[in-house]
């Protein structure tokens, strides 16, 4: 329960509300409990009436006939409803101050999560799954909510009512009272031991549902692959046995909840049963009147929801502050570091340095990168090659801090990345890497999404450069044509071209193409590279592509072998020391040739 201190400080935020709908919920108890009262004296002061005119029980209808009788009628008739409707609308203002305070605090918690995800380090991401990050900011905030929400309100419920309506029954006969309260404390601990089954099975299926949540994840975000390899059946049966289990858990709790309503029922119906069995002895013994018999079954009623309640409000506790154990771990991850915002953004103005950068990936027996030291200048163009693993990616990954070096630095204008503040160190860097996302959005809106508020005519502009206005204005709706998930619309070539726009409209200092011109033909590339050239003007470009003629006019190439530089120089010097990258070049030049016989 701990836990749930740590959240008391968002109660501060809604106190005015919460304490407004408390008031709402007391007051509205005092108009309920106000209507047993009213059918006692009106069937008291009936009584008395037909006591006072001698009548035979044959006779008692003349009662109801009666002037006296029907103005008391209407007049209490009148109060009941008056009692009933101020009731509900007190209810009603509960409702929407309690519950929507709580449904501000969910919008709150929910805000906080996601920004704070957003500020996580890759790392993060590579350690956790999909599903489990998804289920936290939105299963366990909706838990989170019943704190402030359910839970609040039913505690000030029952602790409202029953003090209320317990204080009254001993006022009327606290003998009675015995009576009526005698199966309540089984009612209540039925109800506590209910809800921990209830709960800990709830947590069983809440981790279920993160598992085959992230199986549809996994499995419609690889749908072509699923397609291609005919793997459609394995994929559904795999799917089948998660959901199976699912089923099978979810029924399990389904038989406990559906016991335990005809279990409430039988336990209020020995409660009504007391009251009519010693009620009834008692009005013979003039102790009490028929009215209070009445008075105390409508009371039972209303105590029964507020006893129940206990043991459910418990573990809605205990819920709440097992989600907001999971939330406070998620929130506890240290975000990014960097420096405060500069007044005068960094710029790429000297040299961007790499000094014996070491980098190993969480988990791994050997690291990704060794003892790494490379010197770029402002408008300098570099190939970084290589062998599947030789740790390309990893390169250039460190550059906008997707992850830190454990060893060494990188340095830009002679200042640690890491002193640079983030948001305004990536505004540097135009990043296209291998997997070439796309949203699900208008193709104008992918480009743009690199710069904020950008123009049509940058949009334009930027499409032209990357070779791909052509194929949009094939469309038929243009930069207004909608892809579908992850761009599957687009072409392998068209995606990358998206994906290289998307980043020339940020005007980075340094370009990153990440293996990004795979998929589009030699004169398209060239012709990519040419406007790359012509347009970058003092930007620095780092180019990493599999395709080694097109290195040949680059400025340096660092050949990663083994995790580490094992050459650099011009693609002609390269070619002359007849090493490492000479033999790739003649290998590759040799399976060209042989695809062309």
């Amino acid at each position: 329960m701990k836990e749930l201190l740590k959240l008391n400080h968002l109660f501060y935020r809604y106190k005015g509300t919460l304490a407004l709908g408390s008031l709402f919920l007391v007051l509205s108890n005092l108009f309920l409990i106000w209507i047993p009262v009213l059918i006692r004296q009106t069937m008291d002061r009936i009584e008395q009436i037909a006591g006072q005119r001698h009548l035979t029980f044959e006779r008692a209808g003349e009662v109801l006939f009666s002037a006296e009788a029907g103005t008391l009628l209407a007049l209490n008739t009148a109060y009941l409803v008056g009692a009933a409707l101020l009731y509900g609308v007190l209810l009603f203002g509960t409702r929407q101050t309690i519950i929507v305070a709580s449904r501000k605090i969910e919008y709150d918690l929910r805000n906080k999560i996601y920004n704070h995800l957003q500020k996580l380090p890759r790392s993060f991401f590579d350690r956790n799954k999909s599903g489990d990050i998804y289920t936290r900011a939105t299963e366990d905030v909706v838990r989170v909510r019943e704190y402030f929400g359910p839970a609040f309100m039913y505690t000030v419920n029952t602790i409202s009512r029953t003090t209320l309506i317990v204080a009254i029954m001993f006022m009327v006969n606290a003998r009675l009272t015995a009576w009526a309260l005698l199966p309540l404390p089984f009612l209540a601990v039925m109800a506590y031991w209910v809800s921990r089954y209830i709960n800990r099975r709830s947590a069983e299926i809440q981790q279920q549902y993160a598992l085959m949540a992230g199986k549809l994840q996994e499995t419609y975000g690889s749908i072509r692959l699923v397609k291609a390899y005919n793997r459609q059946e394995y994929e559904k049966e795999r799917f089948f046995r998660e959901s199976a289990r699912y089923r099978r858990k979810k029924l399990r709790l389904d038989v406990v909840e559906a016991l335990f309503h005809p279990m409430l029922l039988f336990l209020i119906g020995i409660s009504v049963v007391l009251v009519v069995w010693q009620g009834g002895v008692m009005v013979m013994e003039g102790a009490v009147t028929v009215g209070n018999i009445a008075e105390f079954v409508i009371y039972v009623n209303y105590l029964t929801w507020p006893v129940a309640s206990l043991g459910y409000t418990l573990n809605l506790l205990q819920r709440s502050a097992a989600s907001n154990s999971r939330i406070q771990k998620l929130l506890a991850v240290p975000p990014e570091t960097g420096a405060e915002p500069d007044t005068s953004p960094p710029r790429f103005e000297k040299e961007l340095v790499f000094e014996n950068v070491t980098f190993t990936y969480p988990g791994a027996a050997q690291p990704a990168l060794k003892n790494i030291s490379m010197r770029i200048r402002p408008g300098e163009r570099v190939g970084v090659v290589g062998r599947t693993g030789s740790g390309k990616t990893t390169l250039v990954q460190l550059i906008p801090r997707l992850y830190d070096p454990q060893e060494g630095c990188i340095r830009i204008d002679g200042k640690d990345i890491r002193d640079y503040n983030l948001s305004q160190l990536r505004a540097m860097i135009g990043f296209v890497p291998q997997d070439n996302f796309l949203f699900s959005d208008t193709i104008g809106e992918n480009i743009g999404f690199g710069k904020e508020d950008a123009t049509e005519e940058e949009i334009i502009k930027v499409a032209e450069k990357a070779e791909v206005l052509e194929n949009i204005l094939d469309f038929e709706k243009k930069f207004d044509t909608i892809l579908g998930e992850r761009g599957i619309t687009l072409s392998g070539g068209q995606k990358q071209r998206t994906s290289i726009a998307r980043a020339l409209i940020r005007k980075p200092s340094v370009l990153i193409l990440d293996d990004s011109l795979s998929a589009v033909d030699t004169r398209t590339e060239d012709a990519i590279i040419r406007h790359l050239d012509r347009d970058l003007g003092n930007y620095s470009m780092f180019l990493i592509c599999h395709r080694l003629s097109s290195l040949k006019h680059v400025d340096t190439i660092y050949v990663l072998d083994d995790a580490g530089i094992v050459e650099h120089g011009t693609h002609g010097e390269l070619l002359e020391r007849n090493g490492f990258y000479a033999n790739m070049y003649r290998k590759q030049q040799l399976e060209e040739e042989l695809e062309h016989i």
